[in-house]
């Protein structure tokens, strides 16, 4: 059917199919075919000796750094004559190509391979090199009689058209190259980031109507024998070989100096368990009245939890018709398996609570049950991906070199493990240059065989891994039944090396044993030192962590005196926090303000944070510091951005949030992704930032006044909810007092209330005053402080919208980016809350509950707007209070503060 297109369904079928009538035997282990004639010769003739001659040239010929050579050695009789070949194909380098001659010699003589001493002609070869043999001249022939060949089950039949085109191109590149090498690769990407990669080769001997000729037949008899699937086809005189992997190197010479590209995905070995990704299946649900299969679940999850001790680190049971199972890493230890376990069973059933088949990952286990009868086939989907991924189709040599080893690296060690006979769990590491290691681990679940082992695994090592565009060799695929991880940090433990001494005395009675004993008394020597010398740096180690931890309660309590107390679970070490953020690599830089500067990071136990880093030189910033600490520890709110914790040391200042992934709203409304949001989103998030309000206003412990409420300090998180941030101006007032007074005057120019600009008077109005220009900011997507023209009179955007809507024209305000429909009702709606709220009167503002019951209910009729504060357009702000720029905490912005050089007093006054 059309629509099949490209089904790439992998089941590694693994038949070898060798075409000749001759000798044959295929060694897997290695890779190599090899042929012998059925003419035999008598032993210990002078043929043989002439062989053992020639073969000997051919050795010490490919270690001269030869790629090819041939030869004859002359006998006295004609009969007695041999003629001879190595060749290496052409992505090997020299020296490896001596040692695969070398060992082909010995295979051919070999009693443990097929011996072909005593036979006229001869012919071995693996994907690294050939060798051949003939009492006959065969120079310059196309020899098509003896084959090899090696399929693998996989559907391109819809692809048939690009596979022969690819084909033919490097056939003919091939067969037409200039100079003695008569060698070719190809790629073709098939679709998305799946890639045909091919390589053709003759021995340089051929004419290029020759060489033509035999990779024609390659491509025939390969296509016929494999049925369409992959193929790895040979014969004496040519190869041909195409895969969905870079199976060849891409290149001889040494590899480029440069470090290989690494991300944030790299991380070494933690014994915390890190979440990945679940599935729920959506087709198959449960209502809350069924009774009974929830209580089957319960017991399934109850029994998987309570078995996680097993030390084998895996433990499949049923309950009536549920089957569920769990799998640990293979490298971990009982304790953080039951962790792992404990974690995955509480993940899932809060996940998936309703679903008939559910599957958790973790870095360190995963966990699955289903209503089918049996969990032991191979299962490939669902499948969680995780890659760097850098789309091109001409990657430079230093990306084709590390994919090409992690390719290489990956196919044996699913042979590894395949193999295995504890765990199914294999890792492989292989250094990449002086400073980097790549490191690798697979590991299937312990019910399947070797033979499904290997197929899930191969699933995923060629349907599953985006070979033609990673930009680092850092990932990992998991499907259910197994799963493949790669990176550039040791991400997997290694089992400890344990010395077990025996320290039962024995009588000396022979010389043998008095030399045991002696042993014995200096293994013990020597543990007992390490263990007194383990156990002193373990001493040492405890007093530094004391005299720092005190040093810590000190440093909290001279900062925040008796709130220090409350604090002390929230503050990291600075070597965390600089391993987070890669040590404030500035790659990872995400913003900068007058506070100073915010990074992006990600915590030991998985955690993506936005690192908030006071300047060292800003005296300002120290006193918001204190202040948020002090604030923001003691709210939690959905629309409210949260507090993870600080740090305070060495002359660092330093605030760790949650990450929000879609930055500021002042970026999405005034940056380059301003035509991204949609109305729907801006209603959302004007209700939520409502909502957040009024939690400060109203339902908090502490009545707080934000004082700073803006675009750049409302954050969006991956689902477009807003959560309010940066408390470091705000304001904590009595519950039953109406306002506050303060002589130093701090907020950003543009949304301040004019009694607070003018007067100091701070209140819930004057944050409402701030939410009311935010308001039309984002109806309109234009900034506050710009200037507008209406009516030939230029004004600032709150004048410019009170003018449209006294001429019954206020939908013309609506920013032209919103393409998609939209409720005029919920638009006309927001304008005039909007208005409502810049009113310059403070006692005619409504409060937050009052804005948020006209946003939920159509029926109210909402009051008549007065005319907004102008004050932002007279001559009598100081300008000399207007000291710096400051930028948003996740994303760009320009707006301008008031000043603040230390904590500001304030009086409140009754009711």
């Amino acid at each position: 059917m059309a629509s099949w297109k490209l089904v790439y369904l992998f089941t590694l079928v693994g038949f070898i199919n060798f075409v000749a009538t001759k000798a044959q035997d295929y060694d897997n282990g290695g890779g190599w075919f090899s042929s012998c004639s059925n003419s035999t010769t008598t032993p210990d003739r002078a043929f043989q000796a002439n062989v053992r001659t020639l073969l000997s040239y051919l050795i010490s010929n490919a270690t001269a750094n030869k790629q090819f050579y041939n030869t004859t050695v002359t006998g006295r009789n004609h009969s007695d004559s041999v003629y001879g070949m190595f060749m290496c194909w052409d992505d090997l380098p020299p020296p490896l190509c001596g040692q695969c001659v070398a060992n082909a010699t010995q295979r051919l003589f070999s009693d443990s391979y097929l011996d072909c001493s005593s036979y006229k002609t001869g012919w071995i070869e693996n994907d690294a090199c050939m060798i051949r043999f003939s009492n006959r001249s065969f120079f310059s022939t196309v020899d098509m009689d003896s084959s090899s060949s090696w399929c693998i089950s996989f559907n391109v039949t819809n692809e048939m058209n690009l596979l022969s085109k690819t084909i033919n191109e490097s056939a003919d590149e091939a067969a037409n190259s200039i100079g003695a090498k008569k060698y070719a690769t190809k790629q073709a990407r098939i679709y998305g980031f799946h890639t045909l990669y091919l390589e053709a080769q003759c021995t340089p001997d051929l004419s290029p109507q020759d060489c033509r000729k035999c990779l024609n037949a390659t491509l025939v008899n390969g296509q016929r024998q494999c049925n369409a699937g992959l193929a790895r086809f040979f014969y004496p005189s040519c190869k041909l070989r195409y895969d969905v992997y870079p199976f060849y190197r891409p290149t001889t010479t040494p590899p480029p100096t440069g470090l290989v590209p690494f991300t944030d995905y790299s991380n070494t070995y933690s014994p915390h368990p890190v979440y990945l990704s679940h599935n729920c299946s959506n087709n198959e649900t449960i209502t809350t009245t069924d009774t009974a299969f929830l209580l089957n679940l319960r017991t399934l999850l109850s029994s998987l939890s309570s078995n996680a001790t097993a030390k084998t680190g895996f433990f499949k049971t049923t309950v009536h018709t549920l089957t569920g199972l769990f799998m640990c890493r293979g490298d971990l230890s009982s304790t953080l398996c039951q962790l792992c376990i404990q974690t995955a069973t509480q993940r899932i059933s809060s996940e998936c609570p309703f679903s008939k088949e559910a599957i958790v990952w973790f870095d360190h286990c995963l966990l699955r049950y289903s209503n089918r009868s049996s969990l032991s086939t191979v299962d490939t989907t669902p499948t969680y991906r995780h890659f760097n991924i850098h789309n091109t189709s001409n990657p430079n040599l230093l990306q084709s070199l590390f994919t090409w080893t992690l390719a290489n690296t990956l196919s044996e060690l699913e042979i590894q493990t395949g193999d295995s006979t504890v765990k199914n769990y294999g890792t492989r590491s292989v250094k990449l240059n002086d400073h980097q290691t790549l490191y690798t681990l697979a590991q299937c679940t312990p019910d399947l065989s070797n033979v499904d082992c290997r197929t899930c695994l191969d699933n995923i090592f060629r349907s599953e891994i985006a070979w033609c565009c990673l930009a680092s060799p850092e990932g990992e695929v998991l499907n259910p039944s197994c799963y493949m991880m790669f990176g550039l940090s040791q991400f997997y433990r290694v089992g400890d090396q344990l010395v077990e001494v025996n320290t039962l005395a024995t009588p000396p009675t022979t010389t043998a044993e008095n030399e045991k004993v002696g042993s014995q008394t200096i293994i013990f020597i020597v543990v007992a030192i390490v263990v007194s010398a383990a156990f002193l740096s373990f001493c040492c180690y405890l007093r530094r962590r004391n005299a720092r931890k005190s040093n810590y309660k000190n440093l909290l309590r001279k900062n925040f005196g008796q709130e220090s107390t409350t604090l002390e679970g929230l503050q990291f070490d600075l070597t965390i926090i600089k391993a987070a953020t890669n040590n404030f690599l500035r790659e990872n830089k995400i913003g900068k303000g007058g506070f100073g500067e915010v990074y992006k990071g990600i915590l030991y136990d998985g955690r993506h944070v936005a690192v908030k880093r006071l300047s060292t030189s800003s005296k300002q910033g120290s006193v918001e510091f204190k202040n948020e600490i002090l604030l923001i520890a003691k709210l939690q709110h959905k629309n409210l951005v949260t507090f993870i914790g600080f740090c305070l040391e060495e002359q660092e200042k330093i605030l760790v949030y949650e990450y929000m992934p879609n930055g500021s709203l002042d970026y999405l409304l005034f940056g380059t992704r301003q035509n991204k949001l949609s109305w729907l989103e801006r209603y959302k998030i004007i209700r939520g930032t409502a909502l957040g309000l009024l939690y400060l206003h109203e339902y908090s412990r502490l009545k707080i006044i934000h004082r700073d409420l803006k675009p750049s300090n409302v954050l969006l998180d991956e689902n477009m909810n807003p959560k309010i941030s940066d408390f470091g101006m705000a304001k904590i007032v009595e519950m039953d007092q109406d306002y506050g007074n303060t002589k130093r005057i701090v907020g950003t120019y543009g949304y301040m209330s004019p009694e607070y600009a003018m007067l100091g008077q701070f209140s819930e109005k004057s944050d409402v005053f701030s939410f009311g220009v935010m308001i039309l900011e984002i109806i309109s997507g234009k900034k506050n402080l710009n200037s507008y023209e209406s009516n030939n009179i230029v004004e600032g955007l709150t004048g410019y919208v009170w003018r449209q809507w006294k001429d019954q024209t206020p939908l013309s305000i609506l920013d032209s980016n919103i393409e998609e429909s939209y409720s005029q009702m919920e638009v006309l709606k927001c304008i005039h809350v909007g208005l409502l709220c810049v009113q310059e009167n403070p006692n005619v503002r409504p409060t937050v509950a009052t804005v948020i019951s006209y946003l939920n209910s159509h029926l109210l009729e909402l009051p008549s707007p007065q005319e907004p504060a102008f004050f932002l357009h007279r001559p009598r702000i100081d300008k000399e209070i207007i000291t710096q720029e400051s930028t948003s905490s996740q994303a760009p912005n320009g707006s301008t503060l008031f000043s603040i050089n230390e904590m500001s007093t304030s009086k409140f006054y009754p009711r």
